[in-house]
């Protein structure tokens, strides 16, 4: 069977948002311009709060990486560890920006609760394979650490007993993060789109912004034809910022991942691969993620495998060479799907919400930006509404420029090669 070049969360169960039409308004309090989930959630708790907003994506509503990603909810800890926070801001404030995960998810939790979000929410843990045993001995090192920290939940698993956790005997033990889920993508989409319908936000997909410009108190947005006038602009465009959105667009490294989604597999053969339901990821500097999806008859593998802007036969065949060496059981089953898209890094691998170049900024997630997107929707609508409770640990963190910002996409990938090299290398070296 051929590989599809398409979403496979769009197939499985997501029809496209019903969005009302309307005409194009003429003024606004608010633009929201990206209607991923963090303009979809900034926009709803805008309106909420009285404000009349108007929502603008240049292709359908979550066209970016908000149908595209693998759909794993946990705490997303910043990358760079205790250990490197520590180091750089001391630890006071490394302990506040890891407790910020925890807040992105259980207010997470508490909103799809709360709102009945159909997207398939099941917080049945991630089981992360360490590829070395220095692997091992590092991640139960940093666990600890975020257990005293922050309280994260967790349980190391040896290597002699991970068949519990995962059909592969692939990796030196690991780690189950029991606070870590998995959700389905699309189906968030559609479900935010319905709650921003229902608030009264006027949703305008494939009307892409053309321009925006600062007047005095207010500003313009180009839409076409035609100018809209905004007292507030957020500029939630994230990795899919180009030169119309500078402010963003300036701020944030794009890097494309990939996706595939096998056919289906034999129930059996699902029990052995994955006996819990468990999300699953690994060490490593350029890793694979992967998991069950949904109704638990299909696994979704994904990460940095393929080369960049390759076709969907190219990125199927290299990620089923990066599968084989975790799941051999899986030689048989072939590629339905696959996709690709792009994630937002930041110079300090960090996220940020706030004020800049004359308007409110909310992205750079690192790759982990589910909860985070929610989360920040609705701190960043806080602040505009003028209502507490709308600070994060971030807030002080300067939202810089990339350096040489028109190179990067190219340094990035220099790097993912120089680190599979190197993770290469280690996989050579193990005993």
């Amino acid at each position: 069977m051929a590989v599809r070049d398409a979403i496979y969360w769009n197939e499985a169960g997501a029809p496209d948002p019903v969005v009302p039409v309307a005409d194009l308004p003429r003024q606004v309090d608010v633009a929201v311009v990206g209607a991923g989930f963090t303009g979809l959630a900034t926009a709803i708790h805008l309106a909420r709060g009285g404000r009349s907003v108007a929502l603008f994506e240049a292709g359908k509503i979550g066209h970016g990486c908000s149908s595209r990603n693998g759909g794993m909810v946990g705490p997303s800890f910043h990358k760079l560890g205790m250990t490197g926070l520590i180091a750089k801001y001391g630890e006071k404030k490394a302990y506040a920006i890891m407790q910020e995960g925890m807040n992105a998810l259980d207010h997470f939790e508490a909103f799809v609760a709360e709102e009945k979000l159909d997207c398939d929410l099941h917080m049945r843990g991630r089981f992360r394979g360490a590829r070395t045993e220095a692997d091992y001995d590092a991640t139960a090192r940093e666990c600890e650490r975020l257990n005293k920290a922050v309280g994260l939940p967790f349980e190391m698993v040896s290597r002699a007993g991970q068949r519990a956790e995962i059909g592969s005997d692939f990796y030196r033990g690991g780690v189950v993060y029991l606070r870590d889920g998995g959700i389905q993508p699309r189906k968030l989409v559609v479900s935010l789109a319905a709650k921003a319908a229902e608030a009264g936000v006027l949703m305008f997909p494939e009307c892409p912004v053309t321009g925006i410009r600062r007047d005095g108190e207010a500003s313009e947005l180009r839409c076409g034809d035609t100018v809209v006038r905004a007292g507030e602009v957020v500029v939630a465009t994230n990795a899919y910022a180009d030169r119309r959105t500078e402010a963003m667009h300036s701020r944030v490294v794009q890097i494309e991942t990939g996706a595939v989604a096998t056919e289906e597999i034999p129930a059996d053969l699902m029990a052995e691969l994955s006996p819990k339901g468990r999300m699953f990821g690994e060490s490593g500097r350029i890793f694979m993620w992967f998991r069950p999806t949904s109704d638990g008859k299909r696994f979704i593998f994904g990460g940095r495998m393929g080369s960049p802007g390759c076709a969907a036969e190219e990125r199927a065949a290299a990620t089923k060479t990066a599968i084989a060496r975790v799941f051999p059981q899986l030689a048989d089953i072939g590629i339905s799907h696959a996709w690709s898209g792009d994630v937002a890094y930041t110079p300090d691998h960090a996220p940020h919400l706030g004020f800049e170049d004359g308007v409110w900024l909310a992205g750079g997630y690192c790759g982990s930006g589910v909860t985070r997107s929610v989360y920040f929707g609705a701190k960043l609508a806080r602040r505009i509404l003028g209502q507490p409770d709308g600070e994060t640990a971030f807030d002080d963190l300067a939202f810089n420029k990339v350096p040489f910002k028109p190179f990067s996409r190219f340094a990035a990938e220099m790097m993912t090669r120089w680190w599979a090299w190197q993770d290469a290398r280690d996989l050579c070296n193990r005993v």
